[in-house]
């Protein structure tokens, strides 16, 4: 799993305790502009001062609301984020923040969590676009989760791709993307959702409707 941490000012590197080279689990340096990005590997971070966590992403059809054994317009999907505190000491002031597709609306007033305060997503007022915990502080070797809900409410004709990534942050700026731990690579969590194709009237006035998916 891959870490970002963003500084402005300049960082010095040194070999971890036994290392002989700069190799793939050796940070190294990216420069963009005035902004030095620090790309590393688990073992960079451990006994570092940094953060360890890994955020997973998963989601599952929760309702067909068309019976048609697709996904589409109408059925419902259920968004599950884990937190996992990696480290052996305590994660302080942790929050998620989790911008939705835009094919999707939030339900609001489904987003549980296993601890913490929801900040966006349980009341009438809020966004249906956005789902804001803090998750406060995460216990060492251990977890925070949220679930939500959502309803698909946008498709285009044919195959579309719900596409969404999950924010964590955690002290001193630290900041880390969710990834699917049902596929091998790290990537935001996807599913496929069919629209209907559009109906057609043809000119000698017979008319063909779009079956809703393939």
């Amino acid at each position: 799993m891959k870490k970002i941490i963003t500084t402005i000012s300049a960082m010095s590197l040194t070999l971890p305790s036994g290392a002989k080279n700069m190799d793939e689990d050796i940070a190294e340096f990216i420069t963009q502009d005035d902004m030095k990005v620090l790309y590393a590997s688990e073992e960079s971070f451990k006994g570092s001062g940094f953060i360890d966590l890994t955020v997973e992403k998963t989601v599952l059809w929760s309702r067909d609301s068309d019976n048609s054994g697709d996904v589409t317009l109408g059925d419902e999907l259920k968004y599950t984020v884990k937190v996992i505190n990696l480290d052996g000491f305590e994660a302080a002031n942790i929050q998620l923040f989790d911008l939705l597709d835009s094919k999707i609306n939030l339900n609001l007033g489904t987003v549980a969590v296993t601890q913490g305060i929801v900040t966006s997503g349980n009341d009438f007022s809020d966004p249906l676009n956005v789902v804001d915990v803090e998750f406060g502080n995460i216990a060492p070797n251990w977890f925070a989760q949220a679930e939500f809900d959502v309803t698909i409410t946008s498709l285009e004709p044919g195959v579309n791709v719900i596409n969404n990534s999950a924010e964590v942050y955690g002290p001193s700026g630290s900041f880390f993307i969710s990834d699917d731990p049902n596929t091998p690579s790290l990537d935001p969590t996807r599913i496929n959702a069919y629209g209907a194709i559009p109906d057609i009237i043809y000119a000698n006035g017979f008319e063909f409707q779009g079956s809703g998916a393939f």
